[in-house]
């Protein structure tokens, strides 16, 4: 007896597979548009990533001892976070407001592209622009927009890990009070 899958034709095969690599080649494109042009994208992605990973590994009675696993585990999610999500969004964006422009002006955030030999540069170019005749203030260099997200990142992994460790506190009474009863 033979398998459904076995009585597909080949070029329905050949269909398939061309399919299936074009839609691989669509998603790492499209993932990079999303990445490079929507702000709040990469920081969604980011702070789903980084819950599913704190709630597997951050939780495990190696890592909770582990003062250098702890640090390998925020430096990794702090320098994914500046590699992914330099647009970042409203709220993200709001402290680099404040620190870098002057009263009287707001934050602009502009996506340059460039052709380069081997593909395309993309660089995100914030700027401090007067609110009153438009014009540029001050432009954030890409090393100050680097440490910045850096450490916004750091900062938001350790809120992160406390609330996941809160989280496993808060799910966990009920079960030791049933325990205790019994």
């Amino acid at each position: 007896m033979s398998s459904w899958i076995e009585k597909i034709p080949s070029f329905v095969w050949i269909l398939i597979i061309v399919a299936g690599i074009a839609l691989f080649i669509g998603a790492i494109m499209g993932g990079f548009y999303l990445f490079t042009h929507i702000g709040g994208a990469g920081s969604i992605f980011m702070l789903v990533c980084a819950w599913g990973a704190l709630r597997v590994g951050a939780n495990t009675p190696e890592i909770k001892s582990s003062r250098i696993g702890l640090g390998i585990l925020i430096t990794f999610f702090a320098g994914m976070g500046v590699a992914l999500d330099q647009t970042g969004n409203f709220i993200y964006n709001e402290p680099l407001e404040w620190i870098f422009c002057p009263a009287d002006s707001e934050l602009t955030r502009d996506v340059l592209h460039r052709a380069v030999r081997r593909g395309v540069s993309v660089e995100q170019n914030f700027a401090c622009v007067a609110e009153t005749d438009g014009r540029v203030l001050r432009t954030i260099s890409g090393w100050e927009l680097f440490f910045f997200r850096f450490f916004e990142y750091v900062a938001l992994g350790y809120v992160l890990l406390f609330l996941s460790r809160s989280y496993t506190k808060i799910k966990g009474v009920p079960q030791r009070k049933k325990a205790f009863r019994q």
